[in-house]
C-alpha cells in the first residue's frame, strides 16, 4: 500500500480542532463538509470537482470525536510524524489517544 507524509496541527483542548493535510499537499483542493465536526479536503480534477482523493481533513473537538465511520477509506496510509504508517481512520484514532492522555496528564499539546 502507498503512503502518504503528512503533517498535523493541534492547538490543544482550548481549541479542539486536529487539521491535517498530505505533504506537499497537492493543488487544487476543495473542502467538503461531511457533518458538523468532519471538513474533508479533497483533490479536484481537471473540471475543478471533488475526487475521491482525500489531502486533509479538519475534525472539530477531536478529543470527544466518535464518528469514524464518517472519514472514507484511504488508498494509501498515513505517516504522521513519530508513527508508523497507518490507515487513516487508525493513525487518528492513535493521535486522539495521545492527546486524551496528554490532556488527562495536565500536559498542554502545542
Amino acid at each position: 500500500m502507498a503512503v502518504v507524509k503528512a503533517s498535523s496541527t493541534w492547538p490543544g483542548p482550548d481549541v479542539d480542532v486536529l487539521r491535517v493535510f498530505v505533504e506537499p499537499t497537492p493543488l487544487p483542493w476543495g473542502a467538503e463538509v461531511a457533518d458538523e465536526d468532519l471538513v474533508l479536503f479533497r483533490l479536484l480534477d481537471s473540471r475543478e470537482e471533488a475526487s475521491g482523493q482525500i489531502v486533509g481533513l479538519e475534525i472539530l473537538g477531536f478529543l470527544s470525536f466518535d464518528q469514524w465511520g464518517d472519514i472514507p477509506e484511504s488508498v494509501s496510509h498515513w505517516r504522521l510524524a513519530g508513527m508508523e504508517p497507518l490507515a487513516l481512520v487508525d493513525a487518528l484514532k492513535q493521535l486522539q489517544r495521545e492527546y486524551r492522555q496528554q490532556t488527562s496528564a495536565g500536559k498542554r499539546v502545542a
